[in-house]
């Protein structure tokens, strides 16, 4: 009993350390090597506690690395998982160098090769429940056929084989709930709620993020023109409306490389992670255009027009992204001071 709670503790924790690291990557299409490598080794770490903890049947370890990897695959970079699941065979090998722990090495090759692609052509394929399912499935049928290899006893396999079976669907089961909920907690903690952008809890920790990886980056502050004025003349649900509509501009223009956030009432923010700082200018450009050329409705049905200024700053060395952004915050308030509806770049003096 205690070893199975403490799988299912360890199985709960490495969860919500995925989630974590997934939620905290201001661009998860350029996670970093480092990134990688941490992430392996704590899989590693977990996979070495949970062999500890395992349950011993006649020299056979039953625990639940199959869901560490299983969600590993579902949640993680397949090189996380494929590398994590060689490594740990090779160590199970160096733990116990007999018969078992050899067909485990091979298994894990087998495994690490093979768990990826099953994601990948099962993504979209298959709801989210479905996959996991169909994934614990698979890797629990190396352990049953090796259960029914080494025990003669068929009435203890099968017992065995409806355990491993039973315990691993219902783990699964109630992990995918624990994730969905979890993850509905921060998505929510870290949207907007009016725009469904990128709140400014996100905008700070993401900050942080780049300025902890170094990238070159470029910071924007955008402001919308007499904002104030459409909220006193047509009413807040048409500000509101506004709001909504502008948000819905730059979620067509989020890329890899660039990331919208409301960060206030009517102020937004964008990071562009591009070290070429002409081509993110040239970005910005084009944005402030494509507002003021679109209509925007307000519900009575009436189009109105609309313009942003923009205050724009690129990242230098030695310099935090906390002083970065003040010159940004400088750039819009000489745009807005200017006559608006621009962009104004701060270079260094």
């Amino acid at each position: 009993m205690v070893s199975l709670l403490a799988n299912i503790g360890i199985i709960f924790m490495a969860m919500y350390i995925y989630l974590r690291f997934k939620s905290g990557l201001p661009n998860q299409d350029k996670t970093k090597v480092s990134d990688l490598i941490r992430c392996t080794l704590f899989e590693v770490l977990l996979g070495i506690v949970l062999l500890s903890f395992s349950t011993v049947i006649l020299g056979i370890r039953y625990d639940f690395r199959v869901l560490l990897f299983v969600f590993s695959a579902k949640y993680m970079n397949w090189k996380i998982t494929s590398s994590s699941i060689l490594l740990l065979g090779i160590i199970r090998f160096v733990w116990g160098s007999n018969d078992i722990a050899q067909i485990n090495l091979i298994v894990s090759v087998l495994m690490a090769v093979t768990l990826p692609v099953i994601v990948n052509y099962t993504n979209g394929r298959l709801n989210d429940l479905t996959q996991l399912l169909v994934l614990v499935t698979y890797s629990l049928c190396p352990a049953i056929l090796l259960t029914n290899h080494m025990i003669a006893d068929k009435s203890l396999v099968l017992s065995i084989s409806l355990i491993l079976f039973a315990s691993g669907y219902a783990a699964t089961f109630f992990m995918h709930y624990f994730i969905s909920d979890l993850n509905s907690l921060i998505v929510s903690a870290n949207t907007d709620h009016l725009t469904a952008l990128k709140n400014v809890r996100t905008f700070n920790n993401d900050l942080m993020g780049v300025e902890w990886v170094r990238n070159p980056v470029t910071l924007a502050v955008i402001d919308i023109d007499y904002f104030k004025d459409y909220n006193d003349s047509f009413g807040h649900d048409s500000g509101d409306a506004i709001l909504k509509q502008m948000a819905d501009v730059f979620n067509k223009l989020v890329t890899p490389d660039t990331a919208f956030y409301r960060i206030g009432g009517e102020e937004f923010a964008l990071i562009i992670d591009n070290p070429n700082p002409i081509e993110a200018q040239a970005f910005v450009y084009d944005l402030q255009e494509m507002v003021a050329h679109k209509r925007f409705f307000i519900p009575s049905g009436e189009s109105i027009s609309i313009t942003i200024s923009v205050g724009v700053a690129h990242s230098r060395a030695g310099e935090t992204l906390k002083k970065t952004l003040k010159r940004a915050d400088l750039a819009l308030y000489k745009a807005k001071k200017s006559g608006r509806n621009k962009v104004i770049v701060s270079y260094p003096h």
